[in-house]
């Protein structure tokens, strides 16, 4: 697979992963606020899933992570590693007790070892993504054999970074090629759901999109 620019995937427009701004992410991040597009309403159903979903005590890995990881107050992990493009904002998560620097666009390899992690969390990151299926097997490397990949996403992003695909796209497509990415890559036992904003509550606007697909243990 050619890694020196973007991916070019059978079944999709040879420019599917490209993007209007070719600025590197860590320049482009670092001139803002580190900071989460979801709004409060969104978050809280991103750490409710979290709950439910996330391996407490074990070791765990926020993918394109900043400031904010949403993962459950109370829970207890041995291990939780940050990966992002923006050092301060990495700096500025209280949960993170390991921080790497790490532009996936740029080198999508992981440096972890294999069969490393007990869950993997990506929150609003594969919009961003140049080579998803490079950074997807990687994840599917350093996952324990059934160990989750939990990937969450709103309908918010920036525009000029996300890439030509996902910004044709509706959200239930999007959600589509989230799974069909994450098959390519070996993740089994895919799962999807939703969460809609109660009519109710005005602070919640952002419907916030879940796939969770599983490493095969054999």
């Amino acid at each position: 697979m050619d890694m020196s620019g973007p991916e070019q995937l059978e079944g999709m427009h040879v420019a599917a992963f490209t993007r209007a701004n070719d600025e590197p992410d860590t320049i482009f991040h670092a001139q803002r606020i580190p900071d989460s597009l979801m709004d409060m309403g969104a978050q809280t159903a991103v750490t409710a899933l979290y709950q439910t979903a996330l391996p407490v005590g074990g070791a765990v890995l926020d993918l394109m992570a900043g400031a904010l990881s949403h993962y459950p107050k109370e829970a207890q992990f041995q291990r939780v590693i940050g990966l992002g493009v923006a050092k301060a904002a990495l700096e500025a998560n209280p949960v993170l007790s390991e921080r790497v620097v790490q532009d996936l666009n740029d080198e999508p390899t992981l440096p972890f070892e294999d069969d490393s992690f007990d869950a993997v969390t990506l929150c609003d990151g594969l919009a961003y993504l140049t080579q998803p299926l490079a950074v997807l097997m990687e994840i599917v490397r350093v996952l324990k054999p059934g160990a989750p990949l939990i990937l969450t996403f709103s309908d918010q992003f920036h525009a000029a970074k996300a890439v030509a695909i996902w910004q044709a796209l509706e959200p239930a497509d999007r959600v589509r090629l989230v799974s069909v990415l994450m098959s390519r890559t070996g993740l089994a036992e895919l799962d999807t759901g939703e969460v809609v904003p109660p009519e109710d509550l005005t602070a919640w606007r952002d419907t916030v999109h879940a796939v969770i697909g599983r490493k095969p243990r054999t």
